[in-house]
């Protein structure tokens, strides 16, 4: 692993906006093609309900996830989402997505003692569901037409690892 994983700062900003900006991210996510950088500043704005962290590479970004937790939610406080979770495009097929999401699980069990980790995945990522399977991900359900795309619409699966405890 020549990358590290570390939290993400307000100055990760452009480029992270580089990697949520791409196609290939705006394809597989909600992200729209023009989007301001100032989205993407405000969107590592401090939030005590999210975990934000970022792969690194001499001094550049080249991952990103994102974990929404519940803690002021008493009767979901036990569960987390798994938001977003995007390489950049020259370095897809390295490991640094899985890299990101063992980190966010690991912190999920360790430190947050969370017992339900879930995500959306459009069913055509079948790369990202192979690797969430991997990871202990189970399909729950298939929502259709979930996405509208410049094509019609998709649909995504519903997927969840649970924890012990």
């Amino acid at each position: 692993m020549n990358y590290k994983i570390r939290h993400a700062e307000p100055a990760d900003a452009f480029g992270l906006h580089v990697i949520l900006t791409s196609p290939h991210v705006v394809q597989g996510s909600m992200r729209l093609p023009y989007m301001r950088l100032k989205n993407t500043e405000d969107r590592l704005s401090a939030d005590p309900n999210m975990v934000q962290i970022v792969a690194e590479d001499d001094g550049k970004v080249i991952g990103f996830a994102e974990l929404v937790l519940h803690h002021q939610i008493p009767r979901a406080a036990h569960a987390a989402e798994l938001n977003m979770v995007v390489t950049h495009g020259e370095r897809q097929g390295e490991g640094i997505a899985r890299s990101l999401i063992e980190e966010l699980i690991r912190l999920c069990d360790g430190f947050f003692r969370i017992r339900r980790l879930s995500l959306i995945v459009w069913v055509d990522n079948t790369r990202a569901i192979k690797l969430y399977k991997h990871l202990g991900f189970e399909e729950e359900g298939c929502m259709r037409d979930y996405v509208r795309t410049e094509d019609g619409y998709s649909d995504a699966l519903q997927m969840a690892r649970m924890f012990a405890g």
